[in-house]
């Protein structure tokens, strides 16, 4: 099974979908096997929209936490996240790519699977039903997606990347630091 992500048929989509082509392509060429870049199948044009087909994955960190009502994950599975994230951001650093919309909506897990557990920290009280378990992935898998906005390191940009939530104070404030 595949997903197929639509692109509108406007000129500035369609730009910025060829862009994300091309940045997918170079991710997939010197990284399929160690990354945790989402991998592209395929694209095409239908009708003047971009169609980019992908391997099929399961939801985004941030589906997951609201569909269990923002209960935190173990420590042990933030580390598991947080260290193919981190070995992705790595590898897009050795190909001299930065993604600059990193968010938990582009943080896909690979499997839908879950589990119920026992949550301990919720209060006897508790209005909901089913209140007293919360959902762990099965699997700590993931993918980073959405490279629609990724830019070469060398390459004028704008310093307003990201979306506006999740902006960091110094792009906000205009404090730039060259590494």
């Amino acid at each position: 099974m595949v997903a197929i992500k639509i692109i509108r048929g406007i000129k500035k989509y369609r730009d910025a979908a060829m862009i994300e082509i091309g940045m997918l392509e170079k991710l997939g060429k010197y990284g399929e096997s160690r990354s945790s870049c989402v991998q592209i199948r395929n694209w095409f044009d239908y009708r003047n929209h971009i169609c980019i087909v992908f391997e099929r994955l399961g939801p985004s960190l941030y589906d997951f936490l609201r569909k269990n009502n923002y209960r935190s994950f173990p420590i042990a599975l933030v580390r598991e996240f947080a260290k193919q994230l981190l070995e992705c951001i790595a590898f897009m650093h050795e190909l001299r790519l930065i993604h600059t919309d990193l968010k938990p909506e582009n943080i896909l897990l690979v499997s839908p699977e879950y589990i119920k557990v026992p949550d301990y920290k919720v209060s006897s009280q508790s209005p909901k039903e089913g209140s007293y378990y919360k959902q762990l992935p099965k699997s700590s898998a993931i993918k980073v997606i959405d490279f629609g906005s990724t830019t070469y390191d060398q390459h004028d940009q704008s310093y307003v990347v990201s979306t506006r939530h999740y902006r960091a104070p110094e792009v906000i404030l205009g404090i730039y630091r060259v590494y």
